[in-house]
């Protein structure tokens, strides 16, 4: 006969980021018999943990070059941690070239920024963009009171990629963009394959399950993420996947959530609902 195991945020294990969830059995012990098998029945995990984490993915710091008299290259990004799209980090580098003096305003009262990230659906890639600063106001714009000066000559902006993680978000390999300075508009696209999440699926583990034929040897199943960020991921496998349990008696059940490479996620949110079938 098959019975159904609820796991909900009652069950999250403190201290491990809700990527733990501990079911206690009632009584305080189960009996695993011969024969005995678990699987998953559905799964409603929400999208709550982030893309960009310097202490868990070192991937949140970047820079860039500005040639303007007093600049003091280079210029370093810190990216809160967060959950960023390109659209997000080119607007937080922007925020941080309006502290820092580094636009114009335009006739019609735009800001006008000299570097540019975005998104390019049709090669699949991220396209950098860095504009010419004039050596001079241009007739009928205004700068900023903190506007960091002309230099001499046109040049673009450069933006550093460090050999850090930041560049897997965006598809550049280490390196400086443009590589040296020029006077005119640069433009490319991403030299690798953008990876815009370091969180692909994940892979379920579960303390009772005895699966010989996998390593580590506790994993039930895995599931894609196929929801937005902020949003339900949900799971219900098209059949039953029956996995061996560890014979035994057992007073817990442990479920761990990692990513595709067997790592803890960090996720924000606890509410989630985890459906069990055990047939004993």
């Amino acid at each position: 006969m098959s019975n159904v195991l609820i796991v909900n945020s009652s069950n999250v294990v403190l201290g491990t980021n809700n990527s733990t969830f501990q079911y206690n059995f009632i009584s305080g012990s189960f009996n695993v018999p011969d024969g005995a098998a678990i699987c998953i029945s559905n799964m409603t995990i929400p999208y709550s943990w982030y893309n960009v984490n310097q202490q868990y993915y070192n991937n949140a710091t970047f820079q860039f070059n500005w040639t303007a008299p007093g600049a003091s290259n280079p210029y370093v990004i810190n990216l809160p941690n967060g959950y960023y799209a390109v659209s997000d980090i080119n607007q937080y580098l922007q925020g941080q070239m309006i502290l820092l003096g580094m636009y114009l305003i335009d006739g019609n009262g735009n800001n006008v920024y000299y570097m540019s990230l975005q998104y390019d659906v049709t090669y699949y890639a991220v396209q950098l963009l860095c504009y010419t600063v004039p050596i001079s106001l241009p007739l009928g714009w205004t700068q900023p009171s903190n506007w960091i000066g002309y230099n001499t000559a046109l040049y673009t902006p450069q933006l550093i990629i460090p050999s850090n993680n930041f560049g897997l978000l965006i598809g550049f390999l280490p390196g400086v963009y443009p590589p040296v300075v020029q006077s005119t508009n640069y433009s490319t696209v991403s030299n690798t394959t953008p990876n815009g999440s370091p969180i692909n699926s994940l892979i379920i583990q579960c303390s009772l399950v005895s699966n010989d034929i996998t390593m580590p040897s506790n994993i039930i199943d895995s599931m894609p993420i196929s929801s937005s960020y902020g949003s339900n991921i949900n799971y219900q496998p098209s059949y039953e996947k029956w996995i061996k349990m560890r014979k035994g008696r057992y007073a817990s059940m442990t479920i761990t959530l990692l990513d595709q490479n067997l790592n803890r996620i960090i996720a924000l949110d606890p509410n989630v609902l985890m459906t069990f079938l055990l047939k004993v």
